[in-house]
């Protein structure tokens, strides 16, 4: 756990606040509920898909209205949310069944028992908050491969999601800062990227993403230890439609952020919120829960809400747009009529349109690690040591540099070799044959944490996640009543071939660590799994007790060409058998993309408000 920022807290601000607004009080934007309103768009969900869509609606001259659960995570949440130094640590990530409740900005969701991983009962962190989960994940940045959105628009009909097509959305929404490789000062720790796929300068989109201003001195060690496996490190970066070897990450922290003075993290409210109460008329009901989607001789018309249990209505002349997030959009369509007839019935729901596919074909990315005791420093082991603290908080404070500046560092992808792939079964090979050429199997991730004993500075903690899950979950609800939590089944490694290929993840993890390259810092005997676990069936053992998620649930609105098919929504996001209503969110991607999500949901969210803008 890093340590707190020593009583100097980075201050919190409300929305409200600042001079950066000249043509509009800022207050103006936060509705006063209760009270019936009428817009041309009703938004729900202020997440990071929602608040793009809604700045981008509001922008043409459109009312919007915005409906959040939450608040303002800069007040809910502070420096938890705030500075990047503290990603990985905060309490609304952990993923134990019991974990400290974050209720302002966390929905504190947890699984049913996980029937593939030892029964487990899981927290699955999910953004109640305006951001959404842009304001609780890790800050990772990167996009998918091109063969992965060839497979997207082959399987929903629309040239629109082709690498060549979609990639104006990445650059529109976004805008990147040159690594400021003086801050960093880490010779060892240099790169170069590809350009080309970048707005830099003016006109560029509102998300600020980055290269952090510091460098985890471990991280140099497992790109060492990667490298002599066979991961090279990539000399364009992994935001140019190909995941291959590694690279430093970009993240979505804006590396000089004019309100807070220093690095501070992007989130969906920090840019594109914050942009739209400056330069539109957009409206912002917080703390306020949609209860029911209402239609009108099959067309969406409005959603009831309902502030501290005040409940009245937004009626909406154009379009509803769902945007409440994988296990909430579902259960929200659930509720007002949209979904598996079956089971809509036994609950006493009215069927509006019987689609099988909501709630289905939930799809996660798991990951585990490897860890042993290093010599290296490192940021959690520099920002707990009471000596070197404070030094690292002036020099984030004064130079917006140092540990509390950087949430990540090193990642790389591979297709495992053939060395890895002897002992897969003929349907695992198979499955993963018929994937995209370029689509990696893996992720590599480095980590670390303070660590303590004989010449043991830092716990270092090199993690392998599966990219491509063939297990499935499900997402459905017990009740008609909204506030009621979804039951979520994760699915985790239920099919055979997800357990094959972590096992082999497993192995190269071991094999970076015992690279000759990693002697120089490698302290002591293996941490975990530790040298008793060794067979293949003592390794998937192990994964099932102790593999986690790395926050990318998708798929339970799946995108696709026909609702007999299984599919929820349209090319355009339009769910099937109603009119006036979309879901645009991680729950209408028909697959895991490779790699961190939230670049493609920022993409999508621009699609989609350029397609309801045209028309389409």
């Amino acid at each position: 756990m890093f340590a707190p920022l020593s009583g100097t807290n980075v201050l919190a601000v409300l929305l409200l606040c600042g001079t950066t607004f000249a043509a509009r009080l800022p207050s103006s934007a936060f509705a006063v509920p209760p009270g019936d309103a009428t817009y041309d768009y009703v938004v729900v969900g202020g997440g990071t898909a929602g608040l793009a869509v809604a700045a981008r609606l509001a922008s043409s001259g459109a009312s919007v209205g915005v409906v959040e659960a939450g608040g303002a995570y800069e007040l809910d949440n502070g420096n938890q949310s705030i500075v990047p130094g503290y990603a990985f640590s905060q309490p609304a990530l952990a993923p134990v069944e019991v974990f400290p409740p974050r209720p302002l900005v966390d929905w504190s969701l947890v699984s049913q028992p996980q029937t593939g991983a030892a029964g487990r009962k899981v927290h699955y962190a999910a953004g109640k908050t305006l951001g959404g989960t842009s304001a609780l994940n890790t800050l990772a940045y990167n996009r998918g491969t091109k063969g992965s959105y060839q497979k997207w628009a082959t399987l929903v009909g629309s040239s629109a999601y082709t690498w060549d097509n979609f990639l104006k959305y990445f650059v529109k929404s976004s805008e990147l800062t040159p690594p400021d490789f003086a801050k960093r000062n880490t010779p060892n720790a240099t790169f170069t990227y590809d350009t080309s796929v970048w707005c830099t300068g003016k006109n560029c989109g509102p998300l600020q993403v980055s290269y952090s201003n510091w460098v985890d001195p471990s991280h140099t060690w497992f790109a060492a230890g990667l490298k002599a496996i066979g991961l090279n490190t990539s000399t364009i970066g992994h935001n140019s439609g190909i995941l291959q070897g590694g690279a430093y990450t970009t993240e979505t922290i804006d590396p000089s952020d004019p309100w807070f003075g220093t690095a501070t993290r992007s989130s969906s409210e920090s840019s594109y919120l914050r942009w739209a109460i400056a330069n539109t008329q957009l409206m912002v009901h917080y703390r306020t829960i949609a209860t029911k989607i209402l239609f009108t001789s099959g067309k969406a018309t409005g959603v009831s809400v309902a502030t501290e249990g005040y409940s009245y209505t937004l009626t909406a002349k154009k379009e509803v747009i769902l945007s409440a997030g994988t296990f909430h959009s579902p259960q929200l369509l659930m509720v007002s009529g949209i979904g598996p007839s079956a089971k809509l019935s036994s609950l006493g729901i009215p069927v509006i349109s019987n689609l099988v596919g909501v709630g289905q074909n939930l799809q996660d990315q798991i990951f585990f690690s490897v860890q042993n005791g290093m010599s290296t420093p490192s940021s959690p082991s520099i920002l707990s040591d009471p000596a070197q603290e404070p030094a690292a908080l002036q020099q984030y404070l004064t130079k917006a540099a140092g540990p509390y500046s950087s949430a990540g560092g090193y990642i790389a992808f591979e297709k495992l070799p053939a060395s890895s792939r002897t002992a897969f079964s003929a349907r695992t090979n198979s499955l993963l044959n018929a994937l995209p050429a370029d689509v990696p199997e893996i992720e590599y991730l480095a980590g670390s944490f303070a660590g303590t004993g004989a010449g043991v500075v830092t716990i270092g903690d090199l993690s392998a996640s599966i990219l491509n899950p063939f297990s499935r979950g499900n997402v459905t609800i017990s009740s008609a009543d909204a506030t009621v939590p979804p039951l979520v089944d994760m699915g985790w490694l239920t099919d055979p071939a997800d357990a094959e290929v972590a096992v082999a993840a497993l192995k190269r993890l071991r094999q970076a660590w015992a690279a000759p390259a990693m002697a120089a810092v490698k302290v002591g005997p293996e941490v975990k799994p530790g040298g008793a676990v060794q067979t293949d069936a003592q390794i998937l053992q192990w994964i099932r007790e102790n593999a986690i998620q790395i926050w990318h649930a998708c798929g339970t609105n799946a995108m696709g060409s026909s609702a007999a098919a299984g599919a929820v929504v349209g090319p355009t996001a339009k769910v099937f058998g109603v009119a006036g209503l979309r879901v645009v969110d991680a729950s209408v991607l028909p697959f895991a993309l490779p790699g961190h999500p939230q670049a493609t949901i920022y993409a999508l969210a621009e699609k989609i408000a350029d397609d309801i803008l045209a028309g389409r």
